[in-house]
């Protein structure tokens, strides 16, 4: 549920979240990215930075500068003077995405586990096919980023076209880079070579995170999601996928965004629209693994 007000926790004596329901919603998600940009555009004494997810704002702050009380008073007037959310900046990014990889199978063989785009189809009773058309039916919006520098959480704007794969309860002890994953419903990217549960399926040659920053696209920040974005994946093919590498390592690659502004009145309208349809659990533990 979406709560009427939302509460304050406190994360040790530098930080606190802020908490506005206890549901993976989208709609949720605009009211924390709303009060983020109405905290960074005049940020209460003391505060140090701010850290958007799915359903929670963080907070970090300076208790040299300010108390936790003075900090939660200033941000309740922050909460009011938010208000509804109407609509927000968002950027439209296309990632190129080659799909049943053999980069996901290399890993899901190390790992002895069935190949993980041939799972995702038979938990979702898809075929390989219809798993590509899916993920790349429909934008995925950008909740928070973290884990891993780079990596992010996203999820399917057309709830009718939400799906994905429960995590596995025991880690490879390391993944490539820039792989495709499903964690519950979750749609993210391994930026980095890592450790991971995710079910891997596909591998985009962009990189989503350049602590270099050698292309422009990172002259503001090693990491290229934002709360906020709007992800779209085109299908690329063997071929394609190298064309582009090779473009992203010679800093010539041409990312392509798009600077707009999203209307979150009429995605919510349209949402209610269809009836609210119930939105799929996120796979946790208890779903049984092939």
């Amino acid at each position: 549920m979406i709560y009427d007000q939302p509460i304050f926790r406190t994360m040790g004596d530098t930080a606190l979240n802020i908490e506005f329901g206890d549901e993976t919603s989208i709609v949720l998600n605009f009211r924390i990215l709303m009060l983020d940009r109405v905290i960074r555009e005049n940020p209460p004494l003391g505060l140090v930075e701010t850290n958007p997810q799915v359903r929670t704002l963080g907070v970090v702050y300076d208790p040299l500068a300010t108390t936790l009380y003075k900090m939660i008073a200033a941000l309740t007037e922050m909460v009011d003077e938010a208000g509804e959310v109407t609509e927000l900046p968002s950027r439209k990014l296309i990632i190129p995405a080659y799909y049943d990889d053999p980069w996901s199978r290399e890993c899901a063989e190390a790992f002895g586990v069935q190949n993980n785009m041939e799972y995702i189809a038979e938990f979702n009773d898809m075929t390989v096919p219809e798993v590509i058309e899916t993920h790349t039916a429909c934008d995925y919006w950008v909740t928070g980023v973290g884990f891993v520098p780079g990596a992010f959480m996203s999820y399917a704007m057309d709830p009718r076209l939400r799906f994905g794969a429960p995590l596995y309860p025991t880690p490879r002890s390391w993944t490539h880079s820039r792989l495709l994953n499903f964690g519950g419903t979750t749609s993210t990217i391994y930026p980095i070579r890592v450790p991971g549960g995710g079910q891997l399926f596909g591998r985009t040659p962009i990189n989503i995170f350049d602590p270099l920053q050698n292309n422009a696209v990172f002259a503001d920040s090693p990491v290229l999601a934002k709360a906020g974005d709007r992800h779209r994946y085109r299908s690329i093919s063997r071929e394609e996928y190298g064309e582009i590498r090779a473009e992203v390592k010679a800093g010539r690659y041409d990312y392509k965004v798009e600077e707009e502004s999203f209307d979150c009145s009429s995605y919510a309208a349209w949402l209610k629209s269809l009836g609210e349809p119930p939105e799929l659990r996120d796979p946790d533990a208890t779903w049984s693994l092939a």
